[in-house]
């Protein structure tokens, strides 16, 4: 298994999650993706996106 280094916030679904879970998590099952870095992380998440947010919607997620 390989590692991710990824030392910020993931929030899958709009829920703060594991940053495990990007090692693991199927890429058919995302829908987008958005990565924030400095100040629009801080901006939108505060104190915790200083190290940069990955925003994870998956298809289960769609609303139609």
């Amino acid at each position: 298994m390989r590692t991710i280094g990824f030392k910020g916030l993931v929030i899958l679904d709009g829920i703060p999650s594991d940053k495990n879970l990007l090692n693991g998590i199927d890429p058919n099952t995302i829908e987008s993706m958005n990565v924030l870095k400095g100040e629009s992380a801080i901006k939108k998440y505060g104190n915790k996106g200083k190290e940069g947010v990955i925003e994870i919607t998956t298809k289960r997620n769609r609303k139609y």
